[in-house]
């Protein structure tokens, strides 16, 4: 008797002159309390909205054992000396909430809100022919990274001027979280993207290292030689650390060209 609508239903029902609709329920109350038996670990619920004097009233009038019923009534009912209690406190609450005051998961939180909107945005105003470029750089990541929010035209645009290293590197020694060294971190920063540069340049390819290429994989470049077991990447992605080291292995880092689209037959260059 373990499927509603089994042959064991109707012998069932025979046996306790019970009707089959009633063993069906049985057996599915029956599942859903084993169901109900497995805990769920709760939500931690994180608020984004701002209370407003309506929400106020409606917390208060909860503290003191009232009811929500004809909230709405008694929120009208209220005189204007009241309402203005309310909206100056709600104010207030606003105030204090400003994003320096706020806690780490909240302005995540936040920060992956107006992300998607503004992705949204650029998609939108690509679909109406229009390219657009977002360059973002969060001063509270210790990685120092440069996000891009950009249409596939003006990706290109900033691949063709190497736009993005140089808005890293405007804010790279500004941070908060850039380490107090001798020198600064954009000096770090060009002296890596010279060794890559170079490297590329030794390994068959011409100017600069296009990082954009190798995102899109229209290129791919082994790198060996780099230390930690890091990647092949913008030097602006790097932490401070892995930049030194970086630097301190420079004469083992070494490039092989494994495809270009401008040179297919072109073989491959290892150096």
């Amino acid at each position: 008797m373990t499927r509603v609508g089994s042959p064991l239903v109707t012998a069932a029902a025979e046996a306790t002159s019970l009707a089959p609709a009633v063993i069906d329920n049985w057996i599915g109350n029956h599942r859903r309390c084993l169901k109900r038996s497995v805990p769920r670990k709760p939500k931690k619920k994180i608020y984004t909205r701002d209370l407003s004097a309506y929400n106020l009233f409606c917390r208060e009038l909860l503290q003191n054992k009232g009811n929500l019923k004809d909230v709405t009534q008694k929120w009208s009912s209220l005189g204007e000396a009241q309402r203005k209690k309310y909206a100056e406190e709600a104010a207030a609450l606003k105030a204090q909430g400003k994003e320096d005051c706020l806690s780490p998961e909240m302005r995540t939180l936040k920060v992956k809100k107006h992300l998607k909107q503004l992705k949204l945005e650029v998609s939108s105003l690509e679909m109406l022919g229009v390219d657009t470029a977002v360059l973002l750089f969060d001063h509270q990541k210790p990685n120092l990274e440069v996000w891009e929010l950009s249409s596939k035209g003006a990706a290109s645009f900033l691949a063709s001027k190497d736009t993005l290293s140089s808005f890293a590197l405007h804010f790279k020694g500004r941070s908060s979280f850039a380490s107090p060294t001798k020198h600064p971190a954009d000096d770090v920063i060009k002296k890596v993207q010279e060794i890559f540069n170079k490297k590329y340049n030794e390994a068959g390819g011409r100017g600069r290292l296009p990082y954009q290429s190798l995102q899109n994989q229209s290129i791919v470049i082994n790198a060996s030689g780099l230390p930690g077991g890091l990647t092949l990447k913008k030097p602006s992605h790097y932490g401070r650390k892995q930049l030194e080291d970086i630097l301190k292995a420079a004469e083992q880092i070494s490039f092989q060209i494994v495809g270009l689209d401008s040179a297919a037959d072109t073989p491959v260059h290892t150096f």
